[in-house]
């Protein structure tokens, strides 16, 4: 789905970054937000988080390199009252988009496809498993991605 060019996203004060298992990807983009932002904006959750879940070490090393803390991160899952809570619900694949639709129909309106709020298209893919460079792939895609999501909301 293309945005409006004329879409207004004032007034955005809450982002809810939805990955699947919320210990990689919406973590990234959670971190990256807000230290873009300077501030708490960003939350992150997923479709199925699982407070037992931990970081893998390779995202907690480059976290460590960018400085975004993660320490308190527990893996959460998606509710209702999370995307409530949200201004905006950016999702990493169109697996990860069809499920909030699907399952909180009361926020379709809000929900969208991370690429697609930037002016891009695709899915941003799971590195879980993959070596070290992958989760630097990824991380630096979600970093254009989201730095695109903190002009389009006029942020900074």
């Amino acid at each position: 789905m293309k945005l409006s060019a004329k879409a207004s996203f004032n007034g955005v004060k809450k982002v809810l970054f939805v990955c699947t298992g919320n210990t990689c990807r919406s973590v990234m983009a959670e971190g990256i937000f807000n230290k873009i932002t300077g501030g708490n904006h960003a939350e992150s959750a997923g479709m199925a988080a699982n407070p037992l879940y931990n970081i893998f070490g390779s995202l907690a090393a480059i976290m460590d390199e960018e400085e975004i803390p993660y320490a308190n991160h527990v893996s959460t899952p998606v509710s209702a009252e999370l995307l409530k809570e949200a201004d905006i619900v950016l999702a990493m694949e169109a697996e990860h988009l069809d499920y909030l639709k699907k399952n909180f129909p009361t926020y379709t309106s809000k929900v969208f496809l991370l690429t697609e709020f930037a002016d891009e298209e695709g899915d941003i893919r799971d590195p879980i498993g993959q070596p070290e460079t992958e989760y630097r792939k990824t991380f630096a895609r979600i970093e254009e991605l989201v730095k695109k999501v903190v002009r389009k909301l006029e942020l900074t």
